[in-house]
């Protein structure tokens, strides 16, 4: 009978696995995503988007807002890219702003606004009806004559 003790594996096989790993997945892995990142992380109530964008200058940069999706895009003769973002939750659409410095383009979504605590009255009585609204029950009361069938 043989016995083989294996002992740990070294720095060395740990760092060739890996190694062997990410050549493996460049073959194979065609879904990497292209362009630049976009980071995203909240700041107090807004929501703060980074893009860095190095040698693209503001002019070639769009920031959009359609109904609650927004898009940024950059458009150049090395670079076309596209990202759309769905604005969700307490992130208000009517509330974007950007900014593009030093190859940086900064994008802030305000929240909506809370509503503030107000008390609602509750009444004890039947609400009154209007005359528009007594008529219209009059026209549809059963006490009102039913048309005669014998022609």
């Amino acid at each position: 009978m043989i016995v083989r003790h294996r002992t740990a594996p070294s720095a060395f096989d740990l760092g060739f696995d890996r190694a062997f790993d990410q050549l493996a997945t460049s073959f194979f892995d065609n879904r990497r995503p292209t362009g630049p990142v976009v980071d995203g992380s909240w700041s107090g109530s807004e929501y703060v988007l980074t893009v860095d964008l190095p040698g693209i200058s503001a002019s070639a940069v769009q920031v959009e807002v359609t109904g609650t999706t927004l898009t940024l895009a950059v458009d150049t003769d090395e670079l076309t890219w596209k990202r759309s973002l769905r604005l969700g939750g307490r992130l208000d659409p009517d509330k974007v702003s950007a900014h593009h410095v030093d190859g940086r383009l900064t994008v802030r979504v305000g929240s909506y606004d809370e509503p503030e605590a107000r008390t609602i009255e509750i009444a004890t009585s039947a609400p009154e009806l209007g005359t528009a609204d007594a008529d219209a029950i009059e026209a549809t009361s059963s006490d009102s004559p039913e048309p005669n069938d014998e022609s």
